[in-house]
């Protein structure tokens, strides 16, 4: 496998301060420093470590895996670490040679050409927005009944809003104000899990009584007596498969990172790794503390989670958690509406989108895209207040738009290898070495069975019916309008048009 250069002899020449380095190692990238440079190596793992966020997804799909295929569902979840692990060290490898904002959309363009850019970008853009309307939606459905008994359609929607222009306002102030909740968010976040998963453990050892055994998860009876079928079993992996998510923002915010070439692929791993095993620990104990008949306690209409804190841990530990998951989908929206602004940016400053004057503004002052702020916000305020089948297959898609952004990406880290594309590897820089090529084969096979088994759901239809209207947006916008921008050299990466 042959590597160029990253954009000319590593190194700029002698500079004050690593931050200089930093916008240094961007101009050779073809863009000037306009985004201000503030997270350091917590902030920007505390980014992807939120936008995973086990505590929402768990919460949310805890009963998946059990109505699906038993109480060996929930091993499901190491099947699915070591496939995803190989797509995140296929991008931290990739996040060391091209730190540089828009990753998805710049990478593949880089390592594939512009057009291929443009479709990763494009989905990877959707599937950014709508997880941040998704998320806001879900702050309102889920924390709305902790505040009012009988929440009405009103109240439900003025809580997503509300918190939606709130994190709007986090995002437009800037990026440290931003960052430094979600930094407080994370902590309460992994502090609040630890704590669950050692008063979980000490109740099952000394108190707790009517407990499930452990040979539970060797149980492949799905709770509700339906059949079990192979696609019931790789439909019981959604639950990993959609909470393993999100990692890849620490990427996405490279041009606001310090030292982003080493900084964003630890980040990355970092926030995988400890998700994927706290995740896990998490789901077991919970299952194990189970009082009772499955069918019974799934049967109860309270959340599962909760119910079950409440129950073994008390109305006090209960309020706590819900405290803590109200805190991390937070964060989660701060996080997700970070990453996809900034996925707006890099797209209209290389004149990609409609609107791209406008949208690729930065503030002089505050060094935020506070057009691309204000644009996705609206959306999300939009969606927040709509309702009906449109709204739920925006929502549905999320997961395949992801996993399409991956296999795009991953295919064309491939071409990318038989073309020699490869940037070259930079000293103390995470590097795959000659395990690029088939660590991201593995990659590749993995996001094409979970692809299919999405589109061929009948439950994900809509999803993948809307996945294809957008597909087919970006496509009809390509070759109405950009096909020709990316020709005539008016539009695309800057820095290839100098090539």
């Amino acid at each position: 496998m042959n590597e160029m250069s990253p954009g000319g002899p590593y190194g700029p020449p002698e500079q004050s301060c690593a931050e200089e380095h930093d916008d240094y190692e961007l101009t050779t990238l073809g863009y000037e420093q306009k985004l201000h440079r503030t997270m350091g190596p917590f902030t920007s793992f505390a980014l992807a470590f939120s936008m995973v966020s086990i505590n929402t997804g768990i919460i949310a799909l805890f009963s998946d895996p059990f109505m699906r295929v038993g109480g060996a569902g929930i091993l499901l979840w190491l099947l699915v670490v070591p496939p995803m692990g190989t797509i995140v060290l296929v991008y931290a490898h990739m996040a060391g040679r091209m730190p540089i904002t828009g990753y998805a959309y710049q990478w593949t363009t880089r390592l594939a050409g512009s057009h291929f850019g443009w479709f990763t970008g494009w989905i990877a853009l959707i599937s950014f927005i709508a997880g941040t309307s998704a998320i806001s939606t879900a702050i309102g459905t889920v924390f709305a009944p902790e505040i009012w008994e009988h929440p009405t359609r009103f109240q439900i929607q003025g809580l997503s809003v509300g918190a939606t222009l709130v994190v709007c306002l986090l995002n437009i102030y800037g990026i440290r104000l931003a960052t430094r909740m979600n930094d407080i968010g994370a902590v309460i976040e992994l502090v609040g899990t630890a704590m669950l998963v050692l008063a979980l453990l000490a109740g099952l050892l000394f108190v707790f009584h009517d407990t499930q055994k452990v040979d539970m998860f060797l149980s492949l009876q799905p709770v509700g007596g339906a059949s079990l079928t192979l696609g019931s079993v790789a439909l019981g992996m959604l639950l990993p498969v959609s909470v393993l998510l999100g990692w890849d923002g620490a990427a996405d915010l490279a041009e606001e990172t310090l030292d982003p070439r080493r900084t964003a692929p630890r980040s990355m791993i970092r926030a995988f790794l400890i998700s994927g095993i706290l995740g896990f620990v998490l789901l077991v104990l919970l299952a194990l503390c189970i009082p009772g008949d499955l069918s019974v306690f799934f049967s109860v209409p309270e959340n599962p989670v909760l119910h079950i804190v409440r129950s073994r841990l008390g109305i006090v530990a209960a309020a706590g958690m819900v405290a803590v998951a109200f805190i991390s989908i937070l964060a989660c929206l701060i996080a997700n509406m970070a990453v996809a602004t900034r996925m707006v940016f890099a797209l209209s400053r290389d004149n990609m989108l409609p609107a791209s004057r406008f949208l690729g503004r930065v503030h002089a002052t505050r060094g935020t895209p506070d057009a691309a702020i204000v644009f996705v916000t609206a959306i999300a305020v939009l969606l927040d207040c709509a309702s009906g089948g449109f709204v739920a297959a925006i929502y549905s898609m999320v997961g395949l738009a992801y996993y399409l952004t991956y296999f795009l990406t991953l295919i064309a880290v491939i071409i990318a290898c038989y073309k020699g594309r490869v940037p070259a590897v930079i000293p103390g820089v995470f590097d795959l070495g000659s395990w690029l090529l088939p660590v991201t084969a593995i990659g590749v096979v993995w996001t094409v069975l979970v692809i299919v088994t999405l589109v061929f759901s009948r439950e994900n239809m809509a999803g993948t019916m809307m996945a294809g209207v957008m597909f087919f947006i970006g496509l009809a916008w390509w070759f109405l309008m950009l096909r020709q921008r990316l020709v005539s050299g008016s539009a695309g990466v800057p820095a290839l048009h100098d090539k």
